[in-house]
């Protein structure tokens, strides 16, 4: 969509192809049928730092449905009923979350007074590519600087999981720098949090769809690409002259941009191009499901708008009532779970069975109130991991066929798989493109 939306705007007549009946990708809502509710298929939310997709946003004319924190405030809820919360100070970074940690209750002094050093460190790297730490796991990383495994469940992974879908753990120490370093040590305002008051489809498929036809572009909905088909010119090298449909369509025209999954791309590719070394490194991407439960009470049971919890499979906890400003006596409740290794194999009734009775234990007020409607939104899939020397299956932009250009949130961004990843690998295939133009 981002690449769409750039192209169009610069006069270019564009066609969008997607296999789905409707745009957002794995971002999207849709009427929950018991409720009439709008729900979206996992709780995304962007920081602060997150510019690129804020001012698409902006620029699509939706921005004005969200919600973004003006200081960062996160409440953290402990299984002994204590509430932390980790919240910024308007003095320069990072001496604007001092006071917060120092007062956070869920890890210890001794944590603290080693944890500080440690974030000294990662604010004063300049070089987080190095290969020291692209091939070491983040956790591994903060092992070496003296945190123990409290402190690195109960504060660095509190951002880690949610940010990269996975545990530090399984994550390179690079990416945990930049999520450190892009979110909470340099800006103040790099992490206050900001999410969607109305549908993800209406904030973005919807509004991109509506705004694409009236500038002209051309959508091809719920049409699938099988094939890419190429030529190498001699002189030239290989281009591609079209894209196969199902249904056998082809379409013709004199640039392209894939936004296609990784294994998708490949498997379109002819076996030379799909070996060769510039592309054959996409096929080693790994993935990471993420589990989001939509749980609607008969009476109010939270009095936040979210919260984090710590000891607790509960991870995030979203009020959407009071988020998307919804009426009524009872309270809808969404239970993001993210490196869901655990969850996705379960099944409806076994989540819901362990998740109410958790809930419950969390949220006193929901002892007494009852579950009116349990909803699982499962995605196996939901991000691309980044383990470990992951970065070489990042591709650029540029292809090695001269009129083939990549987007998607596994691209070589520099991002984690996030909105703002797919928005800015968008916006680099777009001027990509318009730079290669004669």
């Amino acid at each position: 969509m981002a690449a769409a939306w750039r192209l169009t705007a610069w006069g270019h007549p564009v066609t969008l192809v997607e296999r789905r009946p409707y745009l957002g990708g794995r971002a999207y809502s849709f009427e929950e049928r018991s409720t009439g509710q709008q729900v979206d298929n996992g709780q995304h939310v962007f920081l602060g730092c997150c510019t690129a997709y804020t001012s698409f946003l902006g620029a699509i004319g939706t921005l004005h449905l969200t919600q973004r924190q003006r200081s960062l405030r996160i409440e953290v809820h402990g299984p002994d009923g204590r509430r932390g919360v980790l919240s910024a100070l308007p003095l320069p970074p990072p001496l604007h979350l001092l006071v917060s940690f120092l007062r956070y209750p869920h890890i210890g002094w001794r944590d603290k007074a080693r944890a500080i050093p440690a974030l000294g460190r990662m604010a004063l790297e300049r070089r987080r590519d190095r290969s020291d730490l692209e091939g070491l796991s983040f956790h591994d990383w903060l092992r070496s600087h003296g945190q123990s495994q409290r402190a690195i469940n109960n504060f660095w992974d509190l951002l880690i999981v949610p940010a990269l879908n996975d545990s530090s753990r399984y994550v390179s120490a690079s990416m945990g720098f930049m999520v450190f370093q892009e979110a909470l040590l340099r800006n103040r305002h790099g992490a206050d949090v900001g999410y969607a008051r109305a549908g993800l489809s209406e904030i973005m498929g919807s509004a991109v769809e509506e705004r694409l036809k009236a500038l002209g572009a051309t959508l091809l909905l719920d049409r699938t690409v099988e094939q890419l088909l190429t030529d190498d010119t001699p002189g030239a090298g290989p281009r591609l002259t079209g894209v196969r449909l199902s249904g056998g369509e082809v379409l013709h025209a004199d640039w392209y941009v894939s936004a296609l999954p990784p294994s998708a791309l490949l498997a379109a590719l002819p076996e030379e191009l799909r070996l060769a070394p510039e592309l054959a490194p996409a096929a080693s991407h790994t993935w990471s499901p993420i589990v989001n439960l939509h749980v609607w009470y008969d009476r109010p049971v939270a009095d936040f708008h979210f919260a984090a919890f710590v000891e607790s499979p509960v991870q995030w906890v979203f009020n959407r009532s009071w988020i998307t400003g919804g009426d009524g006596p009872g309270q809808y409740l969404t239970v993001s779970l993210s490196g869901a290794w655990e969850f996705w194999p379960m099944s409806k009734q076994a989540l819901e069975d362990l998740f109410v009775r958790e809930l419950a234990r969390v949220l006193p007020k929901a002892r007494a109130a009852t579950v009116e409607r349990f909803v699982v939104v499962k995605e196996q899939q939901a991000t691309f991991q980044s383990p470990p020397g992951s970065v070489a299956n990042r591709l650029p932009a540029k292809t090695p066929l001269a009129n083939l250009f990549l987007a998607g949130d596994w691209t070589d961004t520099g991002w984690p798989a996030t909105m703002e990843g797919a928005v800015r690998s968008g916006t680099a295939a777009a001027e990509a493109l318009r730079a290669q133009q004669p």
